[in-house]
């Protein structure tokens, strides 16, 4: 596959869309761009998940933890075709809402593998750490 802006764009829309809705915590519109056959593996043992359905439960149960505390800065995404789709790898710095104060929290590291079925792109793998 030979990645054109016009594709680029494409992919991210929906790799942002999941991010922008993850930090609003609008856990429901992020579900849709999760790929059925999608797995996750986070920092901690208890974010490993080998189904869509146990990683959206985890989603529900924990993203209140997160929704309007949490900022991604100083982002750097790279993007490359990895058959039969795309991979996305992104270094930020997470910064965390103490009061009324938003603090540095932590580098963060996180791999999205993406895939297009049906004309869509959709989420299939992601893994995401803080170092």
């Amino acid at each position: 596959m030979k990645l054109t802006k016009k594709l680029e764009t494409e992919i991210l829309k929906v790799y942002n869309a999941y991010w922008t809705n993850y930090l609003k915590g609008d856990a429901n519109s992020m579900v849709p761009l999760l790929h059925e056959a999608y797995t996750q593996i986070g920092s901690a043992a208890t974010e490993v998940f080998f189904n869509k359905k146990d990683a959206v439960q985890f989603l529900h149960d924990t993203i209140g933890e997160v929704a309007e505390k949490l900022e991604m800065r100083n982002r750097t995404i790279k993007i490359k075709a990895s058959e039969p789709g795309v991979l996305i790898n992104e270094l930020c710095d997470v910064y965390v809402l103490s009061g009324s104060e938003w603090i540095f929290y932590a580098k963060f590291r996180a791999s999205t593998s993406m895939i297009e079925e049906k004309g869509e792109w959709k989420i299939i793998h992601q893994h995401s750490s803080f170092p």
